[in-house]
């Protein structure tokens, strides 16, 4: 990418139009989601022109926003939308919302946001300069130096953490690649859990899951990357000591609490197993019973699959007979 072409979109980011509101000043928003989007490209996770309003992305807006903004509103759907005034990101809307993007002027709310707009794209220049790492920190520091000199260092602490994250999670996918799935158990004590390792091995399952519970189809999200599911371990942590994907699985909080005392567990064709100690004649217990032999929900990939032997243990060692 020619340098001038840099030097164009250094200009165009250093004059982002801010909206100011009285004292606090010129709104960090705009520039505070380039950079979330800019450590998603960094990780892999953006990787052609297309950004979706995701729970990944703004999870990563609000960790920005919590470490380095005080006393202000926050706020992810406002500058996914504004920032097509700036006229290098362009917006798209959901089938059948074409009129009403092109008549919407303002929007603060993210269910408005997700009911008109499938995702946001940059310039093709643009992107193609944040594809390229050396050009891609030059944005990012530009992005910085301009809007945040006070808070350097508690930006390249969240890169550094955000950076660690995805190497994890690269490193969680390529071991289900070269290893067999295998757990040993290791007496206690033991060194506490990695805590990046333990965001990348979430992030990753509900990505793979789609922020479902496998159980029951559940998905409730909202956009600061609150789910109604969680991460489960199959063999716990305090056992396994193992993050790998294969010993994972998104689950609601009841199914997971279910899953964890041994009133359900999967088998080996990934069905439900309800413990017999659930009776189909107490309605309050029909949510875990309505799910006897039904099928989960799995990954796309079988590599990615809930591991056999994990399963096992689990009916073992937990399942309630």
């Amino acid at each position: 990418m020619p340098t001038n072409s840099l030097q164009k979109y250094v200009k165009k980011l250093q004059k982002l139009r801010r909206g100011e509101k009285g004292d606090e000043g010129p709104a960090p928003h705009k520039p505070l989601l380039l950079l979330s989007v800019i450590d998603l490209i960094n990780q892999g996770h953006i990787y052609d022109n297309k950004i979706f309003p995701s729970p990944d992305l703004a999870e990563t807006f609000l960790r920005y926003w919590s470490k380095i903004i005080v006393n202000r509103v926050r706020n992810f759907a406002m500058p996914f939308f504004h920032l097509k005034g700036d006229k290098f990101w362009h917006l798209y809307p959901n089938p059948g919302k074409e009129e009403k993007l092109r008549n919407t002027k303002r929007i603060r709310k993210v269910s408005d946001l997700l009911e008109v707009v499938n995702y946001a794209s940059l310039d093709a220049d643009l992107f193609l300069l944040l594809a390229n790492q050396q050009s891609r920190e030059v944005i990012r520091q530009t992005l910085v130096d301009k809007y945040f000199p006070n808070a350097k260092l508690e930006i390249d602490g969240l890169l550094a953490e955000e950076r660690q994250v995805g190497e994890y999670r690269q490193l969680l996918l390529q071991e289900v690649a070269d290893h067999p799935f295998s757990y040993q158990v290791v007496p206690e004590p033991v060194e506490e859990e990695n805590p990046n390792r333990s965001t990348a091995f979430r992030k990753e399952i509900m990505r793979l899951y789609d922020y479902t519970c496998a159980v029951c189809r559940l998905r409730i999200v909202t956009m600061d990357g609150e789910s109604a599911t969680e991460a489960a371990h199959i063999i716990p942590f305090h056992i396994s000591h193992s993050d790998d994907i294969r010993n994972g699985i998104s689950l609601c909080k009841l199914h997971h609490w279910a899953f964890d005392k041994g009133l359900i567990s999967l088998s080996r064709t990934y069905k439900v197993i309800v413990s017999p100690l659930m009776s189909d004649r107490h309605p309050t217990e029909w949510l875990l019973t309505e799910q006897r032999d039904k099928s989960i929900l799995l990954p796309e990939h079988d590599l990615l699959y809930p591991a056999q032997d994990a399963l096992k243990w689990h009916r073992d060692e937990v399942l309630r007979e």
